[in-house]
């Protein structure tokens, strides 16, 4: 395991162990806020649903002491009375209670639907908000934490609020009203049998609040586990080309299983809680219910209470066990919640480093004159990956950048887009700081294309107008002739509207090329920013991206990381980093004459290309 998965599992047990209930039911309560009208219509639906359950009991008793009492007292004097009336009144009091039930049917249909709907509300909401918020935050957020772990936030994660609207939160508030409600009533109906009901409930808290600790500590080491799951899978997925290559199947299938074991664990843990939980309120529970029925019986004997009474008492008693009995579902649900609600705070207190311009410069345009002054980086504290770096780039001119693997090239690429700032140093666009433009601003006005641009599934017009209002379909049209990509998109059945899988896989490299640079095009950027790879694509695909390339580059500002070297005499310039430093630079005729680092690479790895 290395050293970063291992600190992103350890941040994920971190995580799971930082606030309090009370902390998290009060942002949980924020969150909800906005959908308050929901939340008491759904109050309002369980207090209905509550008095009708109260009105049953009622109804029995009344009819057990009215007339059932009646007609066997009658019966008892005279065995020949005519009983038909009180048969009749037991009939009335039947019907009212199949009313009662039916409007208790009714009523639970609307608890169901309404729990379930105020849920999905708020728990939209919030995955709207958190989706939003990942992307506003900085790369830099994305190098320390696994895909797979943000995808069980945002997926998983706030399902698991969603429960805890529908059936925990809303529910336990409630099922707390009816505990008092309930135990004030069994008072009302018969004090005795009351107390002997209190006696017993502090071994229920007990027995809840043992359980609560454990079921909390368990919840947040299945929720860690399974972002680990999520976020290996995630991985082995993405590189399943480079697994089925080097023969690795067996071995990603071990730590997949060792993954798998360590959920599996997690899980039996809550299994065990909740198998030993269970009985012991039951037990509990079943000793509350027969010390009732024990005394309840005296006081009948004795003729201290009635059979109405004790039925009424007995349904009340049932009523007021049940939200205790479900006491453990419910922790379960909201234990599990807290933990996910943890993890999701945990996404939304982190704060973006790079801070928007206070004052835009949208409203002027961007001529494209970029500067760096002694600009050093790195991506860990302490590791430097580029080091006083200062060079300039005038309107118009294209500027290349060559080095070995590991100089720091995309590093400026990195820093010229600000998805990161300078440790130290500063790049300045038309005089201002990065800073001081506005990043929407910023980036619009900078074309893009790498090495393995990114296609999203969709359609190829999608993917070219990204959404951007600038993009007419002249300018568009213009783009790809421009780009040579309309070519083969011609040759497509669908052409523009052609279905794209995920990260454009249909395509070939040349293919997915030329689309990154007519989807450049299309913005008409002030600023280009290319990193070229043509190294696996025929001669006909690649004379055609150098065509492109070179429309592209005309008349605007361009970085480019240069592999062809057609591209670095073009260039007005050649920057040399050589670890992380700037070491030479000059016109490609200049470079050569020092004979000095570009020299020996213009040997070593374009030497054949000058051969051909």
């Amino acid at each position: 395991m290395s050293a970063r998965k291992q600190q992103d599992e350890e941040e994920d047990e971190l995580v799971a162990s930082k606030a309090w209930d009370s902390a998290i039911l009060r942002r949980l309560a924020r969150e909800a806020r906005a959908h308050r009208g929901l939340f008491l219509k759904s109050f309002l639906v369980l207090a209905t649903l509550f008095a009708l359950d109260l009105a049953g009991p009622y109804v029995w008793r009344h009819a057990l002491d009215g007339p059932v009492r009646a007609a066997v007292e009658a019966r008892a004097a005279d065995p020949g009375v005519d009983t038909d009336p009180q048969v009749m009144s037991f009939l009335r009091w039947i019907g009212l209670y199949l009313f009662i039930v039916l409007c208790a049917v009714w009523m639970r249909y609307l608890e169901v639907s309404t729990l379930n709907r105020t849920g999905q509300a708020v728990v939209h909401d919030l995955r709207v908000r958190l989706f939003r918020h990942l992307q506003s935050l900085d790369l830099s957020f994305f190098d320390r934490r696994p895909t797979g772990s943000l995808v069980t936030r945002v997926t998983s994660d706030v399902e698991n609020l969603n429960e805890m609207f529908t059936s925990g939160l809303i529910t336990l508030a409630f099922d707390a009203l009816k505990v008092v409600v309930l135990l004030a009533l069994l008072y009302a109906l018969e004090w005795r049998l009351a107390l002997v009901v209190t006696l017993g409930t502090p071994f229920l808290i007990l027995v809840s609040m043992v359980f609560r600790g454990g079921a909390r500590s368990a919840h947040r080491k299945v929720r860690a586990r399974l972002s680990r799951l999520n976020g290996y899978l995630q991985e082995v997925l993405q590189g399943m080309r480079v697994v089925q290559l080097f023969g690795r199947e067996e071995r990603v299938s071990q730590r997949f299983g060792a993954h798998l074991a360590g959920y599996l664990q997690a899980n039996l843990r809550t299994i065990f809680l909740f198998a030993l939980f269970f009985p012991v309120i039951d037990f509990v529970v079943s000793a509350i219910q027969g010390s009732t029925l024990w005394v309840g019986g005296l006081e009948i004997a004795g003729a201290s209470l009635s059979y109405g009474e004790f039925v009424q008492f007995w349904f009340y008693l049932a009523m007021l066990v049940s939200p205790i009995r479900e006491l453990g579902e419910r922790y379960n649900v909201l234990q599990s919640a807290f933990a996910s609600a943890e993890r999701i705070f945990d996404v939304l207190d982190t704060q973006p480093k790079l801070l928007p311009a206070q004052t835009g410069t949208s409203a002027q345009p961007i001529r494209g004159h970029i500067r760096f002054e002694a600009v050093s980086f790195g991506y860990l504290d302490g590791l430097e990956v580029v080091r006083d770096i200062s060079f300039e780039i005038r309107p118009g001119e294209t500027v290349a950048i060559v080095g070995a693997t590991g100089a720091g090239k995309s590093t400026l690429i990195n820093l010229l887009l600000r998805y990161y700032d300078p440790t130290r140093g500063r790049v300045l666009l038309d005089g201002l700081p990065l800073a001081a433009h506005d990043p929407e601003s910023l980036r619009r006005s900078i074309g893009l294309v790498l090495q393995e641009d990114f296609l999203f599934a969709g359609t190829i017009r999608e993917n070219l107008v990204m959404e951007r209002a600038e993009v007419t379909p002249e300018r568009l049209t213009r783009a790809l002739e421009a780009s040579h990509a309309r070519e083969w998109i011609e040759t497509l059945p669908g052409q523009l509207e052609e279905s794209v899988v995920e990260r454009g896989a249909s395509f070939s490299t040349g293919q997915r090329q030329l689309l990154a640079i007519a989807r450049a095009l299309a913005g008409d950027p002030r600023i280009v920013i290319l990193d070229e790879a043509t190294s696996s694509v025929d001669s006909n695909t690649e004379a055609r991206i150098e065509e492109a390339t070179r429309e592209l580059l005309r008349g605007r500002s361009a970085l480019v990381v240069a592999h062809r070297l057609s591209t670095v005499r073009r260039a007005d310039r050649i920057l040399v980093l050589h670890k992380g430093q700037l070491r030479e630079q000059g016109t490609h005729a200049q470079l050569l004459e020092q004979d000095g680092i570009y020299a020996r690479l213009y040997r070593l790895q374009f030497a054949e290309a000058a051969g051909g």
